[in-house]
């Protein structure tokens, strides 16, 4: 029996093996083409950056020089003497009004540098009290000189228009243009803040605007007397010829008889 089952067994086998064989024909391999890789160049390796040369050092800046002692009192002295300078203008032509405060701050660093003076302190402390009085009182003159200014300008053109109503700078050509020459050097020092000055020639202007408008007024006030006195002239003759013809008129036929 089992000799009966081993026989069929390998018949099995045997038809499996033989059926497989037909159904499945053996396939021819297929070859795959294989892509050519270009070959990959080499990177070339980075040239090294240059070191950079160290900065220079730089230059020490030049110190200024060291004051002496001695020329920082010689300031801090003139400085104070300008400040009394401008102190007592201030006092006679009393403009401590037009800036109180500066003349106040001006007084009181005055007296500072006096008694850094009296108690022989630093040239240091007096330079800084000398100029700051000196500083101060500018400031006044500055604000008294620019009002004082601004008003007399108004004056000036005042007389300059009228100058101009009755033709001035015709009549008296010379005379009106350095009258306006020192007006316009006038405006030029209060454009540059030197207050003090422009006034000054605000005030020459004005004289001599007046001078123009006074000598051409009166020389059309001699004009205009001339002309009245020869119209009155003209009309005393025809007065005068009237009043004859009334005493001894002229008759034309005692002429004519006296000619018979």
């Amino acid at each position: 029996m089992k000799k009966i089952l081993l026989f069929l067994a390998i018949i099995s086998i045997l038809l499996f093996v033989t059926v497989g064989c037909k159904s499945d024909p053996e396939l021819a391999p297929v070859e795959t083409p294989v892509e050519e890789v270009p070959p990959v160049e080499p990177i070339p390796e980075p040239e090294p950056e240059p070191i950079p040369e160290p900065m220079p050092e730089p230059e020490p800046l030049p110190q200024e020089p060291e004051i002496s002692e001695e020329e920082l009192l010689s300031s801090a002295t003139k400085a104070a003497e300008n400040a009394k300078t401008m102190k007592e203008k201030i006092e006679s032509l009393s403009l401590q009004g037009y800036n109180e405060n500066s003349y106040n701050s001006g007084l009181s660093a005055l007296e500072s540098y006096n008694a850094l003076v009296a108690e022989n302190a630093s040239a240091t402390e007096k330079l800084e009290k000398a100029t700051l009085a000196e500083k101060e009182f500018t400031e006044v003159l500055n604000s008294a000189f620019s009002k004082l200014a601004s008003e007399k300008k108004s004056e000036v053109n005042q007389i300059r228009k009228k100058a101009l109503e009755i033709k001035s700078d015709k009549a008296d050509k010379v005379g009106y243009e350095a009258a306006q020459l020192l007006f316009t050097t006038a405006d030029e020092y209060i454009e540059v803040k030197n207050y003090e000055s422009g006034y000054n020639y605000f005030v020459k202007a004005l004289e001599a605007f007046d001078d123009v408008y006074n000598n051409v007024s009166a020389k059309r006030q001699a004009a205009l007397e001339a002309i009245e006195r020869a119209k009155n002239k003209a009309d005393n003759v025809d007065e005068f010829a009237a009043e004859a013809d009334k005493i001894a008129p002229l008759s034309t036929e005692d002429d004519s008889q006296g000619e018979e």
